[in-house]
This record gives structure tokens, sequence and C-alpha cells, in this order.
């Protein structure tokens, strides 16, 4: 039987193949078996490692200001590392003189390139030591830095490449320094959250994504290029109410009068009379026993409550008025400003009340009698009556800021152990009550706005990629706080004391504002201890069109005394002054009106120069000319409501004239005849001082004084 040849190789090289395959197919199960199942664990425990996952921080949204200015940012700063085994030998070598050179120059000056060329050697030949993938380079390299090394010999290369590793963290910085320093806040990773940053944390923080790392031993971990894995997702920005310049403005005057009058804290808040808009908030404290040196630290406009004194007179009033049991021609007896109420006197601040005994409610409000207000309290009203009517005008509600900590305020009444029968007569005047200056200005604010109360809020809106994802509006908190005719009242009290009472040495002739100021002693049940009071002044501006509404509290003024009107008044009159003096809005334009007669002391005169650009400017300022001459050079004459332009030619001139001139006609004019000239001044040319020659005559030198 005849075998057929090509069987028979077929079956050889099945046989053959049979031999090879089967034993390696045999390995890679038992191999795939091994590792999935009997060492599962062992190679577990190997790949966590040698990899693991970690998170990568998203990076976090900005802050801006309501005229859309940074307020705070996450400015990138990046760790660089150096992995010598990626390049090429021919790449490294071949390029280590000319990174040598570069690293000295802008990694590290305090070494040569010598020894860099060293170190670089060292890093890739070293026999004796363990081969380092990961040699520090530089710690906190700008953005701008960074793109200037990425373009060094090996480092353009790239990572896999050229070895370079980039590590990218994050700072976070205020581009206006200490600028509204504690409204904007700040957010740790241990849990202090203060602020903007603290109240929209998770807003600002975005989504944090994951990075696989790779262990390259000696605890150094490396980011892979695993694409898998979860990018961190940028956090949004947060849009703010405050205007900088006016929280500039606030926190200038602030500081200025607490350093004045040495105190131990003081606030100031600005707020948009129509939405509630917080424009500014400042807050400064003393940070030393000598308290000559302030910091915002703390924000006392909203977390520090303390009895306000006087300015609660503005409640007491609008109590009364809206219950209809005083107008404000009603009269009342101060008792020359001494009253004693139960085992407790009660005296007005002012020396003039002591000479008084009938005034009208008015009076007693614009003079801040404490008598006064006190005994109208305490005898028109009973029971609750007093204490319910101020919780009407939410008086014992929290204002509802965005930021955390805001302090409860507290209206005494008499479900509380602490009422007695004193207590009407001193919660008429500011005292068993706790506001913070946010709260107080509130309710100032709601008498500015005809009666219509406000939220008072810091954010507009917040943004991701341009687009807005949440918006904030202005909140009515009560549409009508009192009767129309009650705040019509209330606006004409607070117009009176600039205008006659305890304000009056603070009234501007440059516009009309309205206000009240405030005392309070604050430790006034810690007997045999100095005495420590509290000025306030609140208040809004223009007067006839309120456009914002400011409180100042100044704690324990100790020099220069301790009144509201002389303490914290002045620093409201300098944030009003500066204010009113940037809106455009309020002033008149100056060129409203018939166009003024022009004299001739007012025109250009003497003024001479090339005739096409002197008729050019007074065309551009509208100044007639009635004609104009044929000459290259000109002289301008002030004549009635006009100027006449007439031609001059110096160059004719033995010793030329070229006074009224600017410095380049003065120049082509003298140059042109040989003289040398030696300006001094800038300006017009109002003199010349000719250098005598060696024969005692005008020489070729020639000195001009411009002013």
């Amino acid at each position: 039987m005849a075998v057929n040849f090509k069987d028979e190789v077929l079956i050889r090289i099945f046989a053959i193949l049979a031999v090879i395959i089967v034993p390696v197919a045999a390995l890679l199960v038992y191999r795939t078996v091994d590792i999935a199942v009997v060492r599962q664990a062992e190679f577990k425990e190997l790949g966590e490692e040698r990899f693991r996952i970690v998170t990568v921080q998203a990076e976090r949204g900005n802050i801006y200001s309501h005229n859309d200015n940074l307020l705070a940012t996450s400015v990138p700063y990046f760790s660089l590392h150096f992995d010598p085994y990626v390049a090429s030998p021919r790449d490294y070598y071949d390029n280590i003189d000319s990174l040598a050179l570069l690293l000295s120059r802008h990694i590290d000056d305090g070494h040569t390139p010598g020894a860099w060329r060293d170190s670089l050697l060292m890093m890739r030949d070293s026999v004796s030591g363990v081969a380092n993938h990961y040699f520090k380079l530089k710690e906190s390299v700008s953005y701008s830095e960074l793109a200037r090394i990425r373009k060094f010999p090996i480092f353009n290369q790239g990572r896999m490449g050229g070895g370079l590793i980039v590590e990218k963290r994050a700072a976070r910085k205020r581009p206006f320094g200490w600028l509204a320093r504690r409204t904007i806040g700040y957010s740790k990773e241990e849990g202090a959250k203060v602020g903007l940053e603290g109240a929209f944390d998770e807003v600002l923080a975005g989504e944090s994504g994951k990075q696989e790392m790779f262990n390259m031993g000696n605890g150094i971990w490396l980011p892979t290029d695993n694409l898998a894995i979860v990018e961190p997702t940028t956090g949004a920005n947060v849009y703010t109410t405050l205007d900088v310049n006016i929280q500039d403005i606030t926190e200038n005057a602030l500081e200025n009068g607490v350093r004045r009058h040495r105190a131990e804290w003081g606030a100031a808040i600005v707020m948009d009379v129509k939405t509630g808009a917080i424009r500014a908030m400042a807050n400064l404290g003393a940070v030393n026993s000598s308290r000559n040196r302030y910091a915002e630290q703390y924000n006392y406009a909203i977390s520090r409550s303390n009895e306000p004194g006087s300015t609660f007179k503005l409640a007491t009033m609008m109590a009364l008025l809206e219950d209809g049991l005083v107008d404000l021609d009603s009269e009342v007896d101060i008792e020359n400003g001494v009253k004693t109420f139960y085992d407790l006197t009660m005296e007005d601040s002012s020396p003039q009340s002591r000479g008084w005994r009938i005034i009208s409610v008015r009076d007693a409000f614009e003079q801040s009698s404490n008598v006064g207000m006190a005994k109208l309290v305490d005898s028109l009203y009973s029971g609750n009556e007093f204490s319910q009517r101020l919780k009407d005008f939410h008086l014992d509600a929290e204002s509802g800021i965005e930021l955390e900590g805001e302090r409860a305020p507290f209206i005494n009444d008499t479900s509380r152990n602490e009422f007695s029968g004193i207590s009407k007569a001193w919660m008429a005047i500011g005292y068993e009550s706790r506001l913070t200056p946010l709260q107080m200005l509130t309710f100032y604010n709601a008498v500015a706005n005809g009666g219509q109360m406000m939220k008072p809020y810091l954010v507009t809106d917040i943004r991701r990629d341009g687009r807005v994802i949440e918006a904030y509006k202005p909140t009515v908190v009560d549409r009508r706080l009192a009767k129309p005719a009650t705040i019509e009242k209330l606006q004409s009290l607070l117009e009176g004391v600039v205008d006659r009472g305890t304000a009056k040495r603070l009234k501007t002739d440059q516009y009309r504002f309205a206000g009240k100021t405030g005392t309070s002693q604050q430790n006034y049940s810690q007997r045999n201890r100095k005495k420590k009071y509290q000025a306030s002044f609140a208040g809004y501006f223009p007067a006839e069109n309120p456009t914002y509404s400011i409180i100042v509290v100044v704690k324990d003024p100790t020099v220069g005394g301790y009144y509201g009107g002389e303490v914290a008044g002045p620093i409201f009159r300098e944030i009003a002054d500066n204010i009113y003096n940037s809106m455009i809005e309020v002033h008149e334009p100056l060129n409203q009106g018939p166009r003024p007669v022009l004299y001739a002391s007012e025109l250009p005169s003497r003024d001479a120069g090339y005739l096409p650009e002197l008729a050019t400017v007074l065309q551009y300022v509208n100044v007639s000319v009635d004609s104009l001459p044929g000459s290259e050079l000109a002289l301008v004459s002030a004549q009635g409501e006009g100027v006449a332009l007439s031609s001059i030619n110096p160059a004719e001139q033995k010793f030329p004239n070229v006074r009224g001139m600017r410095l380049r006609d003065a120049l082509y004019v003298l140059e042109n005849e040989g003289y040398v000239v030696h300006p001094r001044g800038v300006g017009r040319v109002v003199n010349m001082r000719w250098q005598s020659d060696g024969r005692g005559q005008r020489g070729k030198d020639v000195e001009l004084i411009l002013r």
C-alpha cells in the first residue's frame, strides 16, 4: 500500500505542533488556575501594593464681586520631579550640558552648571546606590515657569519621553488681599468653614475625581496613564453682591475710626435699600492689648449681638405711632432728664435735658431722651403688648444671611424670668434686647425702603462655564412693616436727628442723610468695674431718595469719647461721603444747561505752534475761529468769546522768538536756523535764555524754559 507523501508531512507537522502547543496550553491553563484560584489572594495583595486608586480634588471655583472683580481664586502651582532613566541614552548624553546650564539658571542657581552636570551623570550612571526614578527638582513652580521648563532639552519630550514628572497643586489666593477677608472666609480640610468659602463649600469644591497611582518603591507613588479613571469636575463660581469700591471705602473708614478711638472692635455694613444686597461688610478687632493693631478675624456684623442702645428707639417710635398711642406733636414730661422706675434711676445723657420738662415726642426722639421714650412705653403699654409689637416688626428673627454663625436676636417678654417691672422702660431705650449689627440694619433699611423689609443677601448667582445654575433674587420679608403714614413720620424723625438733634454736627451741605445715634453701656451689671460702652450710628442716604443704608458699631472706644454721635457717626459720614462722591447718577452733568459765556481770560491766548494742529484742537474744544492765516505757524490771541489766529514767522527774526510754542515746534524753528537748544521743564516755552559767544553777544546756544 502506497503512502501519500503529502499526508505523511501533515501528520508529522501536526505531531510536532501537538508536542509544542499542548504543553504550552496546559501550562497556561495551570498558570491561570494558579493565579485566579489557588494564589488569588497573594496576587491581589501584590497588585494593591503596586497600584492604588486615590482621590483627586477638583479645581475650586472662584468668588466674584458685584462688579465682576475676582475676590478669591485657586492659583495652580506645580511640584517637579525627574526620572533620568526615561530618556534614551543618546538623547540624555547629547543634551546633558545644555540641560545642566538651564537647571543652574532657572531651577537652583546655588549649583553651577558643572555641578548640575555631575549630578545628572550620577543620577543615571551610579552603580553604588539605588536607582532614583523620582529626583526632586523644585517645589511651588508657577504656570509660567513650568511652560519655560517644559522647553528645556530632554524635558521637551514630555513625561514618557523625557522623564519630567509634573504634579499639580492649588493654593487659594485673594487678589485684593485682606479686603472683606472674613466675609469671603475660608474652608479648610480639617473642618473649619468660615464665610462664603464655608457656606458654599460644596458648590465651590466641585466633584472629586479618581487617579490610578503606581508604586515606584521607597514610598514614591506616580500617576499612571489610565484614561478610564474618573476626571474631577471643576467647582462652580459664586458671584456676590459685594462692591469692591464700597468695601474698600468702608474698611478704610472703619479702620480710621477704631484706631482713632482705640476700640475693642468695630463693624460696618452697607446695604442696597431697594434689594437688601450687601455692598460691604467690614469687621476689625484689636489683636493686642495696646489696641494699635487691628485685623479682620471675626465677623462681628453677624455673630456679635449686644444691647443696641438708642438706635433701638426707632423701633420704639414705630410701635407707639403704629398703635396710635402718640403723634409727633404729643408731649411728654421728661422731668429734667431724671426718672426713677421702681428701684432704678434713669438719666438722659444730654445736659440740655436738665432744663427741660414738657417737650414734644419729636424733640424727645431727636434729642434722644431716655426718660421721654421710657415714660411713654411704660405708661402706654401693659403686659406683653410692647414686646409683641417689636416681634411683629421681625426684631426677634434672624436675618437669614447666607453665612454661618449668625447670632439669634433676643427680645425680652413676660414669658421670661428676666422680665420685671422695669423691663418695658429699659427695653424702650435699647436694653433687655440683643441684636447683631446686621439685624439692626435690616430694620433701618425697611424704614428707608418705605416700610418694605428686604432679606439681606450676599450671593446673586452661581455659574458654571458661564451658565447660571442657581440665581438668588431679592426676597421680601414683609411688604408693609407699618402703615405708610407711620413710615413717613419715622423718616421725618431720622432726618430731624441730623438737622437738629444729636447728629447735627455730622450734617453736610453736599447731600442729605438720615439716621440715629446710639450709645449703650455694656457692663452695667458688673459693679466696681470700668464702664464699657458701645457707640453706634444707623441711617441711610440720600434722605429724599434712599440708595444705601449703613450701620456702624464700635465696641469699647477708649480715646476721644464714647457717644454714638462722636465715635460711630463720623465713620458713617466718611463712608457715605465717599460713596456719594462715586455715585455718578446723583450728580448733575457739568455740561447740563445753556453753554456758559466764555471770557477772554478763560480762552487760550499767546499760544503758538503749527497751524493745522492749533486749528484741530480749537475745533475739538468748540472754540470758534473767524479765519485761518496762510502761514505754517500761527499765534493764538483771545478776542471776546472767540480767538484769532495770526501768522508768525520766527525764522525771519534776528533772534527767533518761540515763546508759547510746544517743544517740538520750537525745536523745528530753532534747529533749522542752526541753534543748539537746551530745554528745561515740560509744557510750553515761557522764557528763552541766550548764551553769549566769545564777544559777549548772543550765541547759537539757547536755553528754553517750559511750563
